[in-house]
This record gives C-alpha cells, structure tokens and sequence, in this order.
C-alpha cells in the first residue's frame, strides 16, 4: 500500500479541520479574524493605491502628450525651423503599427497683451489636421476656433484671469520670429479651456493655424493683378528682404520659354500672346534666406488673362509633426523606427525629453507605491506570525497527541503552514473584494473630488492595471506564505511528553 500520498496529504486535511468547523469554538479565533482583517486591509490598500497612483501618472501623462505629442518630428536644419509639410512622410509613418496618428502641428512664442497686463505665452495653431482632441474635452467655454473664425483664440482659464479678460474680448497677440521679429494680431476671445495643469494652462494660446503660417515667415506669398490695360504686376507678401522674380512662357508646343522680363512689372501680357500661359516663380534673393518660393500662374481665356496664383509657399509649411503612439510603453523603440523613416535633415524628440522634470515626477510615484506594498506586507506577516504562534500555543496538546501517534515534526510543521496559507488566502480574497469594489466605485462615480490647482486633477483618477495587481499580489502571497515557515517552527519544539502531562 502506497503511504506516501497519504501522509503527504494528512497535513493539508487537518489543517482544513482546524480552520473549518472546530474554529469557531477555539479561544484564538478572534486572533484569526484580526489577522485575516489585517491582510484583507492590505491587500485593499495595495490595489487601491496602485490604482489610483497609475490613474494619476495616465491622467498627467495624458495632458502632458494633449499639449505636444509622444513624438515629435521636427527639422535639425539651424536655418529652416520648419518642414515641408510632406504626404510620402506621414503616410510612411502612419503605417507603422505602433502609431496611432500623425499631425501637423504650428507653434511660435509669443506674448499676450490685455488693458491690465502682458504674459509671454507658447501660440499653438489649430486646425482641420491639427490634433486638438485634449483642447476640446478641456473647454469650459466658447468653442474652438475654426476656418470660418479666423480672428478669435482660446486660452486658459488661468490666463484669462491673469489678464482679466472675459469671453468676446479683444486681445493683441505678438508672434516673436519670422521676417520682422515681431508681429502684433488682434484676436477676439472665442474660448476658454482648463485641464488642471497649470504650468501647461498658463503657458498654452491657441489660435488659426494660418495666422502662425503667414507671420512665422516660412514662405513667400506671391499674387499678380491684372490692369485693365492687360498688364501683369506682381505682388508679394511676406519678404523684408529683396526678392527675384523669374518669368517663364510655356508657348504652343509646350516649351517653357525663360521670358526677358525683370522685377515685379508691370509688363505688357500683348508680348506673350500665343503662348499656353506665364508662370511667376518668387524667390529670396538670398539663397541662405529660410523663405520658400511661391508661384503664380496666368493663363488667357476669353474675358482675357487670368491670375491664378498657388495660394502662397507657407500653407505647406509647418513646425513639424506630432506623432501618437498606441503603447507609450516602447516610446524609445518607436522613436528609433520613426527617426529611420524620415529625410536627411529631420529629426524626433520624444516627450520624455520636452518635459523630462515632469516625468521624473511622475516615475518618483511609484516609488509610493512600493513603500505602501512593502509595509503592508510586513503588517500582514507581522500578524500572521503572531496569529499562528497563537493557534500553537493553543494547540500544543493536540501537537504532542500527534507526534505521540506518529506524525513526524516535519508534518506537523506543515499543518500549521497550510492553516497559516488558508488564513491568508481568505484574507486576499476578501482584500480583493473590498478593493477592486472601492476603486470601480470612484471610478463610475467620481465619488471623491479633488482641488486640480493642487493635484492637477479634479477627481481621484482610477487606471486599474490587473496584470501588474496579479503580479504585485502573487509576490506578496508567496512572501507571506514563506514567512510562515518560521513561525511555524515552533511546533517542532513541542515535546510529546511535555504536551500530554500539561494536558492531564
């Protein structure tokens, strides 16, 4: 007959009847349940606080990446601070299964000028690809600007008291760069937003996308009007500095034929009768100039010669893109497949490196975290060992019966373990109870409200992680369960004798 299964198993059994029935009528019963309420505590107090802890690093993550992006691509060229915005690009980059989206984004420094006061601010434009999902969930008031509102901003709540300001106001904003240094625009206040993150609220305007464009002196902008006299005079915008202005007739059989005439005009369109149309290529004079060329097209039609011109050599211009990720876990990877893909003379930074004290904060967090597991798993064994030195001491005479009977010390050692393992057990299960129960509670109610000018946040933020919860609470249960062996130790002491005569 096979002994073996049978006195490896008598422990486990025994230790399920000592933690069943004949509790409830043991002395150290109570000692039980402090013991099983402390480990349930900590347990609830480990998912309560990694829950919202990560809540809180996604929700300042989160903002953080609203104002700029995981990734930028921006131009390392020291003399053309912008990128041409480029299809072949984004789509090589957008097909990336690690990125979520691609955008073109718009910013130049700035200052804002109220009756009152005057605030440097970072301008961001807005646009129909410009990403502005963050902007749209964080506005209290107004609306965001569109094409169709072309003269109005929205800034902060914290920046719309600083300037003591109202919505509808008008407000001088100054754009600092481009051709002239600096340039004044008067905007009506069209909104007004508030995510809690006041360094970023206090810093961030948002405006057309167009206005930055044109005055951030990316492109030339070039037109030709047409006189009644049928001559052709070229305008353009944009230029403090000398520009060139090349002539070109394409004639009947689709030459282009370099044209003799000079400067901006006017010049007489009866010379370049017979040809299939003019085209007017605006250019800096200088080649080192950041300006990009523009170019107007004039043809002949029956009401005579048309203008039509590209519309100017900034729309295709941007400060660069932004880039989402769908897993912000592998940012470093994504940047070096993202870098791989652009052209010579474009570069990336990730978020990490455009605000690196914010996310050193937040990565010191999780710090919290781990003193809160560790001393709540020191609580718990603390009370386990008492508690089961306790069921020892109370069961030292049924210990001496056993071994008198025959049972080793080291099964013993092992029933009292197994007892000590149901105990945590069950208080994990209740910990897990109460604490997954508390944070879906604050996480479909928003129960507990916070101040965000101090915690960035106006509710307490929940992001339930359960692989790192089951990973956390598996290294607690084995390091509780180990400890047990010490304790437990105890019952080997125990000398059968000894036990019995204190019995009688």
């Amino acid at each position: 007959m096979n002994t073996t299964g049978r006195t490896s198993f008598l422990p486990r059994r025994l230790a399920a009847r000592l933690s069943g029935s004949q509790a409830a009528a043991s002395w150290s019963r109570p000692v039980v349940q402090i013991a099983t309420a402390g480990v349930a505590l900590g347990i609830a107090l480990i998912i309560a606080a990694s829950a919202i802890v990560h809540g809180f690093q996604s929700e300042v993550r989160d903002l953080v990446v609203g104002f700029g992006s995981d990734i930028q691509i921006l131009s390392r060229d020291l003399q053309h601070q912008h990128v041409i915005l480029n299809r072949e690009v984004e789509q090589r980059v957008v097909s990336m299964d690690e990125v979520k989206s691609i955008h073109p984004f718009f910013t130049m420094p700035g200052l804002v000028q109220s009756a009152e006061t005057l605030e440097g601010v970072v301008v961001k434009g807005i646009g129909p690809d410009t990403y502005q999902d963050m902007l749209e969930q964080s506005m209290k008031f107004g609306r965001v600007p569109t094409l169709t509102s072309s003269d109005s901003l929205v800034l902060s709540q914290e920046l719309l008291s600083q300037l003591d300001l109202e919505l509808g106001n008008r407000v001088t904003v100054y754009l600092i760069g481009g051709p002239t240094g600096m340039r004044p625009k008067t905007l009506t206040v069209g909104g007004v937003y508030e995510t809690g993150l006041l360094e970023y609220d206090a810093s961030f305007v948002f405006i057309p996308q167009g206005i930055i464009q044109q005055m951030a002196g990316w492109g030339l902008e070039a037109q030709v009007r047409i006189t009644p006299n049928s001559e052709a005079e070229a305008l353009v915008f944009g230029a403090s500095n000398p520009v060139r202005f090349e002539w070109t007739g394409v004639n009947a059989v689709a030459e282009r034929v370099p044209l003799s005439w000079h400067g901006s005009g006017p010049h007489d369109l009866k010379e370049v009768m017979g040809f299939q149309s003019v085209e007017l290529v605006v250019a800096p004079r200088s080649v080192g100039q950041a300006l990009a060329a523009d170019t107007v097209w004039l043809r002949p039609s029956d009401a005579g010669w048309e203008a039509f011109p590209a519309g100017g050599a900034w729309r295709y211009r941007a400060s660069g893109y932004e880039v989402f990720l769908n897993d912000h876990s592998n940012l470093g990877v994504s940047d070096e497949a993202i870098y791989a893909a652009l052209p010579l003379g474009w570069g990336t930074e990730t978020v990490l490196e455009q605000a690196p004290e914010m996310f050193t904060w937040l990565g010191m967090l999780d710090l919290n975290v781990e003193i809160i597991i560790g001393l709540m798993v020191l609580i718990s064994v603390i009370n386990m060992t008492s508690a089961l030195l306790i069921i020892i001491l109370e069961r030292r005479s049924m210990v001496g019966m056993l071994k008198a009977l025959g049972m080793t010390d080291g099964q013993v050692l092992r029933m009292f373990f197994w007892q000590a393992v149901r105990i945590i057990g069950r208080g994990f299960l209740i910990g897990n109870l109460i604490g997954f129960a508390l944070v879906v509670l604050q996480q479909e109610t928003g129960l507990i409200q916070l101040d965000p000018k101090a915690y960035y946040v106006d509710v307490v933020p929940i992001r339930i992680d359960l692989a790192y919860i089951f990973g956390i609470e598996l290294l607690a249960f084995i390091i509780c369960a180990a400890s047990m062996f010490l304790p437990a130790w105890a019952s080997m002491r125990i000398l059968p004798a000894a036990a019995l005569k204190l019995k009688n």
